[in-house]
């Protein structure tokens, strides 16, 4: 048997249902979940009585349970506003670490997105850590939203782990429940990508040099580039050079910071996020398109 069909028999083993959460030990264990993931102390954990509050105030909260009926994780979305009318937040989205790789995360908003659509709610906004690689490809990738928005030190200083050692930058992003990009995307799964191919019709800003193997740190930046679509290159193991050398990961979080500001003030929005595979290695990049 291949790597790949062992792969997927052992998605096919696990089995989980999505629903309401069922009592208040249900919220309990959400504050367990919380700390298992992100290995963060109480002052950064969502307690019992807001998840509580939130979500009989209209809030999305959604257990993923195992097949011996055990919470395995939950996404937890605010009712809100923005420029357009109402909205659903997503502030959390979590899945203990022995059922990570399944689909789980995914599961989970794609039923927020339906629980969003029986409210009449036609976006889900969100934020994620553009320093991290697997998220952009989750909320961008994935899920085909998009993001036009830049914060700087969002958060302020946490004690989550993956926050740890450089300021919570964040990327905003909408999320366009109706749209059938995101529909396709949802049934079929995200386009396949031939680096050579997008290089003929994108071009990429940026350039990358090699520090030691596997650390790349960035190079040459353009800002006055003015075609509708480009390529924005980032390494695929960010969150791996932020912990072998953090002086290169925050001339990254640098860079980030001045693209993803400049060209949003341009017009131009964050539409997707791939990683492929060319001459053996694993690359990735954002793409920006210029808003209509």
């Amino acid at each position: 048997m291949t790597p790949a069909a062992r792969r997927k028999k052992r998605k096919d083993e696990i089995k989980v249902t999505i629903a309401p959460f069922r009592n208040l030990a249900d919220y309990k264990t959400c504050e367990d979940i919380q700390k298992e993931v992100w290995n963060s102390e109480d002052v950064d954990v969502v307690p019992v009585s807001l998840l509580l509050e939130a979500h009989r105030s209209g809030g999305i909260l959604l257990g993923a349970y195992s097949n011996i009926g055990d919470l395995v994780g939950f996404v937890f979305s605010l009712q809100g506003r923005d420029s357009k009318g109402p909205v659903q937040h997503s502030c959390l989205l979590a899945v203990r670490v022995a059922y990570r790789n399944f689909d789980i995360g995914f599961k989970l908003k794609s039923a927020q997105r339906r629980e969003a659509l029986k409210q009449k709610i036609k976006r889900i906004t969100a934020s994620f850590d553009p320093m991290q690689p697997m998220h952009a490809y989750f909320a961008l990738g994935k899920l085909g939203a998009s993001a036009d928005q830049y914060e700087e030190n969002y958060f302020g200083e946490t004690t989550r782990f993956p926050d740890r050692g450089l300021p919570t930058d964040r990327l905003l992003t909408k999320w366009d429940l109706g749209s059938g990009e995101v529909a396709r995307r949802l049934e079929t799964g995200p386009p396949r990508h031939d680096l050579k191919k997008e290089m003929k019709r994108l071009r990429a800003i940026n350039e990358m040099e090699e520090a030691a193997p596997g650390l790349m740190k960035p190079s040459g930046i353009k800002l006055n580039f003015a075609e509708d679509k480009f390529l924005f290159e980032v390494p695929y193991n960010l969150q791996e050079i932020k912990g072998r050398d953090l002086g290169i990961a925050m001339q990254w979080q640098s860079k980030m910071r001045q693209m993803f500001r400049h060209y949003f003030r341009k017009g131009y929005a964050a539409t997707d996020f791939f990683v492929t595979t060319h001459d053996g290695h694993l690359r990735s990049f954002y793409r920006m398109d210029k808003k209509e």
